[in-house]
């Protein structure tokens, strides 16, 4: 988390940026013939820059901290920082001799179970077969019944026996399995193709794996692709969009511009006092892997860019039908024929409404929007189709208006006054 007094900083350094339109200024002078009750601005060439700041700490896109999952000595470490590896390559050895140990008892165990089991099947067989003569014997008399039971008796315990001696081979078993994994677990590998981007151990240091889970080394992945945790002031969470255009820039290169794609906005809010922020991960590519782990980058997200167009107030889009503008003769028969006029009865101002809702069809079904011009003489509705806009401009991308058009951005209507 960066401290909130460079964040303050950087932020007041880039909301200069922020929501910036560039265009040609009006010289103020009202055009003589323009009624009182409309306002208009001059459709110039111009450009919008329209940027969230946010500033963040770069980190590569895959870390993983590794440990150890048995306790004991370091007996080597086999890595330093920066140092290139492979998955599966050894990083540190935990002295084995302890782990060996127990795998031999557990080996020798597992020997005395499988022979105390065989011990106890020979005298199964030996039981079963005396039984099975002390039978026949009986039948003709010659043994007394109770020797027969007493060897039925002896038959079942020892086949108690030797289940309870079958259980205690596969527990044996179990332990000499579990001993294993432990020895392997002395050996500590690299579980990602990466870099050692931090060494935190070092030989013959005593690691325990019971207390807590020690961090041994942090293995980072490739930094051509790395990821900026940015954070996002709560009063500009509302514009960033998943997959916009990011600008990214470092001290250390200042006169380089890094690209990364946004992704989405967390719910996880960061507050400190009043100031609350929203993390929001940004992907980059940096092939040269110039972007370090724990650099600062200014971000900027590329709300909405454009260059060299016709820029508008956005006030234009929201003017409503002026006085004096007179619907076009295709708009003006649909009316007279939906309400069944005649052809001298006036339109306006009684079917305002269904004047409007008509221009707004026939600019929603092309695509486009409804703005009025001053033409010198009279008010004309002119579809265009917007493009980057920010809080007081938009980009005029297509449609029927030209530099130096006269928009009007309010009407007051004259019966009001």
């Amino acid at each position: 988390m960066l401290g909130k007094s460079r964040f303050l900083v950087i932020m007041a350094v880039l909301a200069g940026l922020a929501g910036c339109s560039i265009a040609q200024s009006d010289d103020g002078e009202r055009p003589a013939n323009l009624p009182d009750f409309l306002t208009v601005a001059t459709a110039s060439v111009g450009s919008i820059v329209d940027i969230v700041p946010a500033v963040g700490r770069i980190r590569p896109a895959t870390q993983v901290e590794v440990g150890v999952q048995v306790s004991g000595r370091l007996a080597s470490v086999e890595v330093d920082f920066d140092q290139p590896v492979r998955e599966g390559d050894v990083l540190a050895v935990i002295d084995p001799a302890p782990f060996q140990a127990a795998v031999d008892r557990s080996r020798a165990a597992l020997d005395a179970a499988i022979a105390t089991k065989a011990e106890i099947e020979a005298q199964r067989a030996g039981v079963a077969s005396a039984l099975a003569r002390h039978e026949a014997l009986a039948a003709r008399g010659t043994v007394p019944l109770s020797r027969v039971e007493e060897l039925g008796f002896e038959a079942q315990r020892l086949d108690a026996s030797f289940d309870r001696a079958s259980a205690g081979v596969e527990l044996a078993r179990s332990a000499l399995e579990e001993a294993s994994i432990a020895l392997s677990h002395t050996v500590v590998r690299s579980p990602i193709d990466g870099f050692v981007l931090d060494r935190r151990v070092e030989p013959g240091q005593t690691v325990n794996s019971v207390m807590s889970a020690p961090v041994l080394f942090v293995i980072a992945a490739d930094l051509s692709h790395v990821v900026i945790e940015a954070e996002v002031a709560e009063a500009d969470v509302g514009r960033i969009r998943e997959g916009m255009d990011v600008r990214i820039r470092v001290d250390a290169y200042p006169r380089e511009v890094f690209r990364g794609l946004a992704g989405p906005v967390r719910r996880a809010a960061s507050i400190e006092n009043r100031f609350v922020t929203y993390p929001v991960l940004i992907e980059a590519e940096d092939p040269e892997q110039r972007l370090l782990p724990g650099m600062t980058a200014s971000i900027e997200f590329v709300a909405a860019e454009a260059y060299g167009e016709i820029i508008v107030p956005r006030e234009a889009f929201t003017v409503s039908l002026p006085s004096g503008f007179e619907p076009s003769a295709e708009i003006a028969a649909h009316i007279r024929g939906y309400y069944g006029l005649n052809e001298d009865d006036d339109i306006l101002p009684r079917y305002r409404g269904a004047v409007m809702g008509a221009l707004f069809g026939q600019a929603r079904s092309g695509g486009m929007r409804n703005v009025f011009v001053w033409t010198g003489a009279a008010v004309e509705a002119r579809q265009v189709r917007a493009g980057a806009e920010d809080t007081q401009n938009f980009a005029v991308i297509a449609g029927d208006l030209a530099e130096g058009d006269l928009v009007v951005v309010d009407a007051r209507d004259p019966a009001f006054d």
